[in-house]
């Protein structure tokens, strides 16, 4: 009988000691990757504003806010990283209203389960009126926070799978 408590132990310290390096080869313990916030980059220039930094701050509090205790400042499981493109302004008929599109490539990389890995690209717009905001500062903040829950979804639907 106690030959039997022995080995449970000592198969379990395999397991908990295997997990630290690899958290997916502990089965009993529902683990949450750590996701690290990468680098961010634009190649289009809005004046005043920085697409790629609010769009990665954005980023970080969704995940808090959503997803507690996955996030990493370095070395993270998966690594979140991407560019933005393209920003395209488009009338919309003859009147003031328009649509503002912006373009980006999102990369997902899983550093233990490369299969996992994703580079997409999204493509988000929002209407606005050119006369009332000039600035488009409500426009891309929504832009921003429609990309974000995007990726994010996008994110945790591949994990499940």
């Amino acid at each position: 009988m106690a030959y039997n408590k022995i080995y449970f132990f000592l198969i379990f310290i395999f397991f908990a000691i295997n997990s630290c390096y690899h958290p997916s080869t502990y089965p009993f313990i529902d683990s949450k990757k750590r996701i690290e916030i990468g680098k961010f980059s634009e190649k289009i220039k809005i004046p005043r504003r920085s697409i790629a930094f609010d769009f990665k701050k954005n980023m970080e509090e969704y995940i808090l806010n959503k997803n507690p205790y996955s996030l990493a400042i370095r070395n993270g499981d998966v690594i979140l990283e991407g560019e933005f493109l393209e920003c395209i302004i488009i009338p919309i008929g003859g009147s003031h209203l328009k649509k503002i599109q912006i373009k980006a490539k999102i990369y997902y990389r899983d550093r233990f389960d490369p299969d996992q890995s994703w580079e997409k690209h999204f493509l988000i717009s929002e209407k606005f009126y050119h006369k009332k905001e000039l600035f488009l500062k409500k426009s891309i903040d929504r832009i921003i926070e429609k990309l974000t829950i995007q990726v994010y979804h996008e994110i945790f639907k591949e994990n499940k799978n």
